[in-house]
C-alpha cells in the first residue's frame, strides 16, 4: 500500500513537470521563431533601404552630369556608374522608358520585365530573387524610375536597376536558426536538471500530504500539513489544514451533541421508568399514584418538548423552516407572553417595568417571534432574583426594531457570554436553578432571529443583571 502511494505521488509529480516542461519548451520555441523572423525581416529591410538609398544617390549624381539625351552614354556617366558598381559591389543597368538597355552597351539581359515596369509606375521595386541567367544564389534587385531634364527643358524617363548578392541575408538567417537551436538545446538540458530537482521536491511534498491524508482517513484530524511558504503545494496544504480544523470542530460538536441529547433523554426516561415500575410493582402506595402519574406526565411533556426543539433546530440549520411575514404588534404580543408567566412572577414578588411603552410594529412571523419572546421571558423569570425587577424596552432606530428583556439577578461571567447561545449550554448557576430546561431555547431563538435577517445580543454584569436584545428589520409596515 505504501509503495502504491509513493508510485502515485511520483507519477503525479512527473506528469506535472513533464507537462510544464513541454509547455515551457513550446513557449521558448515559439518565442524564438517569432524573434528570429522579426530579426531577419528587420535586417532585410535595413539592407533594402541601403540599396535604394545608394541607387537614388547614383541617380542624383547622374542628373548633375546630364545635359542632353546623348549624355546618358557619355564617358563621365559610364565612369560614374562603374565607380558605383565597384564601391557597392552591384551590377547596374540603365534603361530607357521602353526598357531597352542603354548601359552596359550591348547587354541583352532582360532585367526590367514588363511586370517590374508595371510595378514601377506606383513605387520603387526591391525584392530578393534570381534576376540574372548566371545567378547561383539569391539576389537583391532594386529598380527605380527617374526623370532627367535637358537644357531645352525636355524631360526624359529612364530606369535604373541594380542587382547584388543576397547571400548576407541567408547567412544571417542561418546564424539565427543555429542560435535558436542552440538555445533550445540549452533550455532542454536546463529543464531536465530542473525537472529532477522539482520532481524530487514535489514528491516530498506529496508524500507529506499523503501521510496526513491517511490519518484523516482513519479519523485522526489533529495532524497538520507543514510545508514552507515557497512550496508548490503550500496553498493545498493550507486548505487541507482548514478542512481538518473544520472537520475536527464538527466532530467535537457532534460528540458533544450526542452526549448532551443522551443525557437529556436519559434523565426523564429514568424518572418515567422508575415511577412506572414503582406503581406497577406496588412500591408506591395507591394513594400516591396520582401524584407520580402527574410527574410522569410532566416528564413525558419534557421529552416531547426536547424532541420538538431538536426537530425545529434541525429545520433551522437545514433551511427547511419557512417564515411567513406579516405586520405584528410586538408590544401586544409581548404583553400576551408576559401574562403566561403571571403566577411565577407573582410567586417571586418580581416587579415588571416597561410594558407601557409605545406600540412597536414590524414585519415578522408572529408564531416564531412569540417563541423568541417566550424563551427570553422564561429565561428572565427563571433567573431573576426574588423581589427583583424584569424590565422591557421597545423602540425603533434606523428602521430596526429593538426588543430588550432585562432581569436583575446573578448575571453572567465574561467567559459565559460567548457560550449562552450554544446548544445544550447551561451556566453553573442555571444547572442548579433550572432543573427542567434543555439548554436549547436561546440557540433556537438565535436561529429564528437570524431567519428574520436580524441579530440577538446579550449584555450582563456579574451580580447585577442580564439583558437580551433582539434586533430585526421593521420592514414596510
Amino acid at each position: 500500500m505504501k509503495l502504491l502511494e509513493n508510485n502515485k505521488s511520483s507519477a503525479i509529480s512527473q506528469n506535472y513537470f513533464r507537462l510544464s516542461g513541454i509547455l515551457m519548451l513550446l513557449g521558448i520555441l515559439l518565442t524564438g521563431v517569432i524573434m528570429a523572423c522579426s530579426a531577419i525581416a528587420s535586417y532585410q529591410d535595413t539592407i533594402s533601404n541601403a540599396i535604394c538609398q545608394n541607387c537614388v544617390a547614383l541617380v542624383t549624381n547622374i542628373s548633375e552630369i546630364y545635359q542632353r539625351p546623348k549624355d546618358m552614354l557619355s564617358l563621365d556617366v559610364t565612369r560614374l556608374i562603374q565607380i558605383a558598381e565597384s564601391e557597392y559591389n552591384y551590377r547596374i543597368w540603365i534603361c530607357d522608358e521602353d526598357g531597352e538597355v542603354l548601359y552596359p552597351s550591348g547587354d541583352k539581359t532582360e532585367i526590367l520585365t514588363p511586370a517590374i515596369r508595371a510595378y514601377l509606375r506606383t513605387d520603387d521595386f526591391i525584392q530578393i530573387g534570381y534576376y540574372t541567367p548566371e545567378a547561383t544564389s539569391a539576389q537583391f534587385c532594386c529598380a527605380i524610375r527617374f526623370y532627367l531634364e535637358d537644357q531645352n527643358r525636355n524631360v526624359a524617363q529612364y530606369y535604373l536597376a541594380s542587382v547584388s548578392d543576397a547571400g548576407m541575408v541567408q547567412d544571417y538567417s542561418s546564424m539565427l536558426v543555429r542560435n535558436l537551436v542552440l538555445c533550445l538545446l540549452i533550455a532542454i538540458i536546463l529543464f531536465m536538471i530542473l525537472f529532477k530537482i522539482g520532481a524530487k521536491r514535489l514528491d516530498s511534498q506529496l508524500d507529506e500530504i499523503m501521510k496526513i491524508t491517511e490519518k484523516y482517513a482513519e479519523g485522526e484530524f489533529s495532524e497538520r500539513v507543514e510545508l514552507p511558504e515557497h512550496a508548490n503545494l503550500y496553498a493545498l496544504g493550507c486548505t487541507m489544514n482548514r478542512m481538518a480544523e473544520f472537520i475536527e470542530q464538527n466532530e467535537s460538536t457532534r460528540k458533544n451533541f450526542i452526549a448532551n441529547v443522551s443525557h437529556e433523554l436519559r434523565t426523564p426516561m429514568t424518572t418515567i421508568g422508575g415511577f412506572a415500575d414503582g406503581i406497577l410493582d406496588g412500591t408506591i402506595p395507591e394513594s400516591q399514584h396520582k401524584k407520580y402519574i402527574h410527574i410522569i406526565a410532566d416528564e413525558i411533556h419534557r421529552l416531547k418538548t426536547l424532541v420538538n426543539s431538536m426537530l425545529n433546530l434541525t429545520k433551522f440549520e437545514t433551511g427547511a423552516m419557512q417564515i411567513h411575514l406579516q405586520t405584528v404588534d410586538i408590544s401586544k404580543l409581548l404583553i400576551k407572553t408576559v401574562l403566561m408567566f403571571e403566577k411565577r412572577i407573582s410567586d417571586k414578588h418580581v416587579d415588571v417595568e416597561g410594558l407601557d411603552d409605545s406600540a412597536l410594529f414590524a414585519k415578522a412571523d408572529e408564531d416564531l417571534l412569540f417563541q423568541v419572546l417566550y424563551n427570553l421571558i422564561e429565561n428572565a423569570v427563571k433567573f431573576v432574583n426574588p423581589n427583583g425587577v424584569i424590565s422591557f424596552g421597545l423602540y425603533t432606530e434606523d428602521n430596526i426594531a429593538h426588543i430588550c428583556v432585562k432581569n436583575t439577578g446573578e448575571g453572567l461571567a465574561d467567559n459565559e457570554l460567548p457560550k449562552v447561545f450554544d446548544r445544550f449550554y447551561k451556566t453553573d448557576a442555571s444547572r442548579s436553578e433550572d432543573k427542567t430546561g434543555l439548554g436549547l431555547g436561546l440557540s433556537i431563538s438565535r436561529k429564528i432571529v437570524h431567519l428574520h435577517q436580524g441579530h440577538i445580543v446579550v449584555k450582563s454584569v456579574k451580580g447585577e443583571y442580564t439583558c437580551f436584545e433582539v434586533q430585526i428589520p421593521v420592514g414596510n409596515v
